[in-house]
């Protein structure tokens, strides 16, 4: 194994779960860390999405979820309609578009329950702790029977559109940001009032992402107050795992001591405090099968 292999895994990608056709979960032992654990899925039908409880639960962490339509198209049309009981009053919040819903540490919910479906969806499920958890707020409470959420009404901060852009200016700025050919999808501490920073981006053209500098080029960068993983896999709705394509991923300091690592599977590669990586070239994409790129850390910002 090379120096910088042992940063990248493939997903434990699995199949039927549930109204979820292929999924992955992957705690903080999966990770590395401590401080957050991941879980997503491809839903295909009605029902409450599979957590460590169906009845009315609480978590001693923060959670935010998102869901993000399959159709690489139509990026904006979730194909959908899911419900979600927020507080311990089980106040009712539709979705029917692209959303993320935040849930402070210590919330009565149930899990998101499926009520339509007219194309797959995607979920990401993340949670500010190491091992998954949940406490059970109220044995008897049944999901969808509590009063409907209004416009200015409880938990409506926590319950927010996900807005989108064609390129991906976000990170580095948008002097340099190049075309994806597809939707980047972005969320921060500024928005969610806890400490998670998620993008994510379908990839249809290639390009190359990483900080430039005067130089016009790309270069590494490391992180040294927080970890990161950069994710990727496929919006293939029958094969989460074949990104039907090539992303090459730098590692380590420019040099001799940089490493590309070829990527061809959905993997996560994780970058703990200080490991220098980037920039990341899409080297191969198909556009009518593209793959999904995540980022993801816990921190205050960047």
């Amino acid at each position: 194994m090379s120096k910088y292999e042992q940063y990248a895994k493939q997903l434990p990608i699995t199949g039927r779960n549930g109204n979820i056709k292929l999924g992955a979960v992957m705690d903080g032992e999966w990770f590395g860390w401590d401080c957050i654990s991941l879980r997503y899925g491809l839903v295909d039908g009605p029902g409450i999405i599979p957590e460590e409880t169906d009845k009315m639960h609480t978590h001693d962490y923060d959670q935010m979820i998102m869901f993000i339509s399959s159709d690489p198209d139509h990026m904006l049309d979730l194909g959908a309609e899911l419900e979600i009981d927020l507080g311990p009053n089980g106040i009712v919040h539709k979705i029917a578009t692209p959303h993320v819903i935040t849930i402070p540490k210590g919330t009565p919910h149930f899990s998101p329950v499926v009520k339509s479906v007219t194309k797959p969806f995607y979920f990401v499920a993340v949670s500010g702790t190491a091992a998954f958890k949940a406490d059970v707020f109220d044995e008897n409470a049944v999901p969808g029977e509590g009063p409907l959420s209004k416009f200015f009404g409880e938990f409506m901060r926590n319950v927010k559109v996900l807005g989108c852009t064609s390129t991906d200016p976000y990170h580095y700025g948008s002097e340099r940001a190049q075309p994806t050919g597809g939707v980047s999808h972005h969320v921060g501490p500024s928005t969610l009032g806890m400490e998670f920073t998620m993008s994510w981006s379908t990839i249809r053209l290639p390009n190359e992402f990483g900080p430039w500098k005067d130089d016009g080029l790309h270069h590494p960068h490391a992180h040294q107050n927080y970890e990161e993983t950069l994710m990727f896999f496929s919006l293939d709705q029958d094969n989460l795992t074949d990104l039907h394509g090539v992303a090459d991923m730098c590692m380590g300091e420019e040099g001799e001591d940089q490493e590309h690592l070829l990527l061809t599977k959905a993997t996560a590669t994780i970058m703990h405090k200080g490991v220098s990586h980037l920039p990341l070239v899409f080297k191969e994409v198909d556009y009518n099968t593209p793959m999904v790129f995540i980022t993801l850390s816990r921190s205050s910002g960047f």
